[in-house]
């Protein structure tokens, strides 16, 4: 469902559809302007310098396009557009995608609502495509591989993709657990207790996070989890291989980019 969607004049429609957690989209939103967290893609102020390198790296100008796939928040997004980029970004959250247009007023970025392995894309359109906030750590192989096609198809002939995964050769493999109270977080704005529990599944080559979250004022006990597979070298490039694109280079570290845990993520540009 095509959400909002801005180029140049700005035509916007109204929202296809809700989804998500009560309480957990608006704390989600909140976060993401706070700055005030650690995922990949969300702290503002190394936001400029990603996409310096990105823009070169991609070779991109001022009237070109670009595809962003999982875009979340739309912060990627504006940072291309403001360059002159025109961006079409995806996500299947609601919350996302109004932030992505509420920060992308005036700028050329359309934005949809949608499952990444289902997305109705335009064939041969995009002069480039990105797939960064660590999501392609996230689908099971057989997926992936679905969501690196339709990537590859709607893109015109030799124009490169990116991916941000997480390096195998330094991904942290402790177990950790930590706790938090407050209202800071992803999990809404009331008063939470939430715990953390992390652990590395050396089969599935992943980590497994689970949050337990307690509402402290109605007791209510919710726990979600995520999975993100680490990648070595060797499996991107026959992953993108197997999606269309035979040539990779790759950039550990975001080439020595500093935020957050950036040294454990891996960039990988496909042609």
């Amino acid at each position: 469902a095509r959400v909002g969607c801005r180029a140049g004049a700005g035509e916007r429609g109204g929202e296809a559809r809700r989804g998500g957690v009560p309480g957990v989209r608006g704390g989600w939103r909140a976060e993401h302007r706070s700055r005030d967290h650690g995922l990949p893609g969300g702290r503002l102020e190394h936001m400029d310098g990603r996409v310096e390198l990105l823009l070169g790296g991609l070779g991109l100008e001022s009237g070109q396009w670009l595809l962003d796939m999982t875009c979340g928040p739309g912060l990627v997004a504006r940072a291309f557009a403001r360059h002159g980029i025109a961006v079409t970004g995806v996500d299947i959250a609601p919350a996302a995608i109004r932030h992505a247009i509420g920060i992308t007023d005036g700028l050329p970025c359309t934005f949809i609502v949608a499952d990444a392995r289902e997305v109705l894309l335009p064939v041969a359109e995009f002069d480039a495509a990105i797939y960064l906030y660590g999501q392609p750590g996230v689908p099971v192989p057989d997926h992936q591989r679905q969501i690196l096609t339709r990537m590859r198809r709607s893109l015109r002939p030799a124009a490169p993709i990116v991916l941000e995964v997480r390096d195998a050769a330094v991904v942290d493999r402790r177990p950790a657990i930590r706790w938090w109270t407050g209202t800071r977080g992803l999990f809404g704005r009331d008063e939470k207790l939430v715990l953390t529990e992390r652990i590395w599944d050396e089969g599935a080559q992943a980590t497994v996070e689970r949050d337990i979250v307690l509402d402290i004022e109605t007791g209510a006990l919710t726990t979600f989890g995520v999975t993100e597979r680490a990648y070595e070298t060797g499996e991107v490039e026959t992953l993108l291989a197997g999606a269309g694109f035979p040539t990779v280079e790759f950039h550990p570290g975001w080439d020595g980019l500093d935020f957050d845990d950036s040294a454990s993520w891996m960039v990988a540009v496909g042609r």
